[in-house]
């Protein structure tokens, strides 16, 4: 896949921070794979790696990042060392990840301060890249507004998954078998698991005995602490769990035994767990805002009320009906069946691999404004 008469291609990446369980950090690995499949190398660097033990993670060190035709920004917040990066005189190109808004960290000024910052530098950003890319449709239109030209969107994962018919006997609902409503997510104000715990104290009256919330994921430790008071002044510490960060093996036995997933999520980019539950035949349920919308489509069942009282309803009333239930999944695999067209390697290769052929053969287009 090289270009002729070249030296085989090289493209780094940057992120601030990265960790085992950051979607960031999942879509670099992502595009690093990819691009290995046809030929092209490259490093990850990060100024943050969080104990984090991939090989492929180096720290930011400026001095070793020249060596590549291509180099990608990945954007999600605040980077105090843009600056280090604007030093490199190599092509840039921007993928945009969402910066979660300042107003849902009144709680910690520190996570306020990086939001504001970001958005600042998404403006002045443009001026250093030749190409931007976004991980949504939502995403793209922030760039949009921040008068990026021609934003593309970019595949965040291969999506190979093939959907099994699921038996509608699983569905039977049966007052002696507990219930497992789920959410994968960082624990922080915009994913809004307070309102799952909540209506999880509406919904446990309607079902079985011993039903469980589970919450798993990373967290805040301002906002974890919230959480475990109002489940202890709910009386659901017994039955909401908190897992923190879990292996692949863990979080694979949540999903098998979920029955419901339910996001109601205030801000999100893309949110991948939605795609992880579909494409598990788990029943899903989600909050119609922000990238939320475009990645779930008309599959599962959109939540139009925040009252929470309302929602353990719907739930109730749906987990209670296989019929019901046997329509939202047939939904869910028209859904994946379409993301598929959307989300795969090989778009993300050509996107690329165009974009670097474009650089060694035009070596003067180096920013994103020229194109």
């Amino acid at each position: 896949m090289t270009p002729k008469n070249h030296q085989p291609l090289r493209i780094h990446q940057f992120h601030y921070s990265v960790s085992a369980t950051d979607g960031v950090s999942h879509h670099m690995l992502f595009i690093q794979s990819a691009l290995k499949e046809i030929g092209i190398s490259g490093e990850i660097f990060a100024s943050k790696t969080n104990g984090i033990s991939f090989p492929q993670i180096l720290l930011l060190n400026p001095e070793k990042m020249w060596d590549c035709d291509l180099l990608i920004i990945h954007h999600s917040q605040g980077n105090p060392d843009l600056a280090k990066l604007a030093h490199i005189e190599i092509p840039k190109m921007l993928i945009y990840h969402t910066i979660t808004p300042s107003h849902f960290y009144p709680h910690d000024p520190s996570l306020a301060d990086l939001s504001r910052l970001g958005t600042l530098q998404l403006a002045s950003l443009k001026t250093e890249v030749m190409a931007s890319f976004a991980a949504s449709e939502f995403n793209r239109n922030e760039l949009k507004k921040q008068h990026y030209n021609n934003p593309q969107i970019i595949p965040l994962l291969d999506l190979p998954i093939k959907l099994k018919e699921v038996p509608l006997k699983r569905f039977q609902f049966k007052n002696t078998e507990p219930k497992n409503i789920l959410f994968v997510g960082r624990i922080t104000r915009h994913k809004n698991q307070a309102l799952l715990v909540q209506t999880f104290f509406h919904l446990k009256t309607q079902l079985p005995k011993n039903s469980k919330l589970t919450l798993v994921g990373g967290h805040e430790p301002i906002y974890l602490d919230y959480i475990k008071l109002l489940c202890q002044q709910l009386g659901l510490s017994n039955e909401v769990r908190l897992t923190g960060n879990v292996t692949k093996k863990v979080l694979e036995q949540y999903y098998e035994s979920a029955d419901a997933f339910v996001c109601v999520s205030e801000h999100e980019g893309f949110c991948i767990p939605l795609l992880e539950a579909m494409g598990r035949n788990i029943p899903t349920f989600f909050f119609p805002e922000t990238g939320v919308k475009e990645t779930m489509g008309k599959s599962g069942v959109s939540i139009e009320t925040k009252r929470p009282q309302e929602i353990a309803q719907i739930l109730a009333t749906i987990l209670k009906n296989p019929k019901a239930l046997q329509t939202i999944l047939k939904s869910q695999v028209l859904r994946i069946e379409e993301l598929k067209k959307q989300q795969n390697a090989r778009i993300l290769q050509k996107q690329i691999l165009d974009l670097v052929t474009k650089v060694r053969t035009s070596p003067e287009i180096h920013f994103e404004k020229a194109l």
